[in-house]
């Protein structure tokens, strides 16, 4: 082909997504999707009884008046794209959502929400839902990738913004639809992205990212499905396009980069604190340094170095505003670790978020920017050296590059299913538990999501 006639990216993109079957997609591909769906839903049940999932899920069944799609951890069904925005909010509702380290978006917020809901109201099954997902986090990832560092550093949420693609995708497939109508379901996802990351320093606004996007994407996959078009290039084009107007520098080879052979689905990591993926290095680093006899009482002084991301994400002054604030605040994170031995849902209740005892030791806590952790990009996005001095005058120090729960560092299965049973079983009684933990372990062969459409409702 000559450059004229090149196959746009968009367009590369939609025509894989759309082609994609289950049997195309390779055993442990599945395996990753199938834990992904388990830890999302989790997720979502617990940010449902939060005040945001309360109120999101108000709105969505206000907004819609019923429909075919659950909201879960209630008794309303409603429109896809209501649901998607009702369960995206619930499922980025507590930090505890899968992480996708190059591409810095929470991909199952965005993606399993939009694939559920479709796949409701079409009566799909559970092949057919696993094969959503998996389009969904492959265009996604691709696409937040692209987009590179530069745009989370501009102030935009990639989960909010790039989070658009993903569900576009997902929301095509659980439809059926072709290539030519997923590319414009892409293109039309793209010119919705939105999301401002100043919602981090304590806002709800942070959790209706995720459930905007996951809407964004159902509302441009129905409209494509009857004739709504969007621009072909509409992620590459050298000017308005997505990444053009979005990012710092155009990384639009690498939406299409070994499409099919290299699977991102396999790089999503999972997490077990209740805090921003970049703060999770830090309860790592201190976990070694405690395990070495490092003790709360005799911190004089921590120091932690972290990337420009790390720093940008979590290393700003800690002020009291909120649950969101908490837990995207390093100190925090690294202060709660110190005295508690862990960082979960508990120790951001609200009662904890203003603990003189948390805000003395913040105090004693600093975070820095440190060049030397930029220079290797994804491998150390997230690398920290902690260096504890004790009112000794000891110093202990300690580097972690990949948190646990990364790709590099990963949770067994059994971890994740009792993160789960932990999570889900804050909203949904023991039996109910154990029955979404079933349903959700035999997708590939439920023959009606329908059915886990009702296990999820309250």
């Amino acid at each position: 082909m000559t450059a004229a006639t090149v196959e746009p990216a968009t367009s590369v993109l939609a025509r894989w997504s759309a082609s994609l079957r289950y049997e195309d997609i390779p055993p442990a591909v599945r395996e990753q999707a199938e834990l992904c769906l388990l830890d999302g839903v989790g997720a979502a049940l617990y940010g449902a009884r939060q005040p945001w999932g309360r109120i999101a899920a108000e709105v969505a069944t206000q907004l819609s008046g019923g429909g075919p799609a659950t909201v879960w951890g209630t008794a309303s069904t409603v429109s896809p794209s209501d649901a998607a925005l009702a369960n995206g909010t619930a499922l980025h509702g507590f930090e505890i959502d899968d992480v996708h380290t190059r591409s810095l978006i929470h991909p199952g917020a965005v993606t399993i929400p939009a694939a559920v809901a479709v796949c409701e109201a079409e009566e799909r099954d559970g092949r057919a839902l696993l094969t959503a997902i998996v389009a969904g986090y492959e265009v996604g990832l691709r696409v937040g990738i692209a987009a590179g560092v530069g745009h989370g550093l501009r102030g935009y949420h990639p989960t909010g913004t790039v989070g658009c693609l993903a569900a576009g995708a997902a929301a095509a497939s659980a439809l059926g639809l072709s290539s030519e109508a997923t590319m414009h379901a892409l293109a039309v996802s793209a010119t919705q992205a939105a999301g401002l990351y100043g919602a981090r320093m304590g806002a709800m606004a942070k959790r209706l990212h995720a459930g905007r996007a996951s809407q964004s994407g159902v509302l441009a996959a129905l409209l494509a499905g009857r004739g709504f078009t969007g621009a072909a290039d509409a992620l590459e084009a050298p000017f308005g396009g997505f990444l053009s107007t979005l990012a710092d520098v155009s990384g639009a080879a690498e939406l299409t980069a070994d499409l099919g052979t290299r699977w991102e689905t396999l790089a999503v990591g999972f997490k077990m604190y209740a805090a921003c993926a970049s703060a999770h290095t830090i309860v790592d680093a201190l976990d070694r340094l405690m395990r070495d006899g490092l003790r709360a009482a005799e911190v004089a002084h921590v120091t932690i170095r972290m990337s420009a991301v790390g720093a940008s994400n979590v290393g700003w002054p800690y002020r009291p505003s909120g649950t969101v604030a908490a837990q995207m605040n390093g100190a925090y994170a690294a202060a709660v670790k110190l005295l508690d031995d862990e960082v979960f849902v508990d120790q951001y209740r609200d009662e904890r978020l203003a603990d003189p005892a948390v805000l003395e030791m913040i105090e004693r806590i600093e975070i820095v920017h440190d060049g030397a952790l930029d220079v290797g990009g994804a491998a150390t996005r997230h690398g920290v050296v902690v260096v504890a001095t004790e009112r000794s005058g000891r110093t202990r120090e300690a580097a972690v590059e990949q948190r646990r729960g990364s790709e590099h560092h990963p949770l067994s299965r059994d971890e994740i299913v009792l993160k789960f049973r932990r999570t889900a079983g804050a909203s949904a009684p023991p039996e109910r538990v154990a029955a979404i933990e079933e349903a959700i372990g035999g997708i590939a062969g439920l023959a009606d999501v329908r059915r886990l459409g009702r296990l999820l409702a309250g």
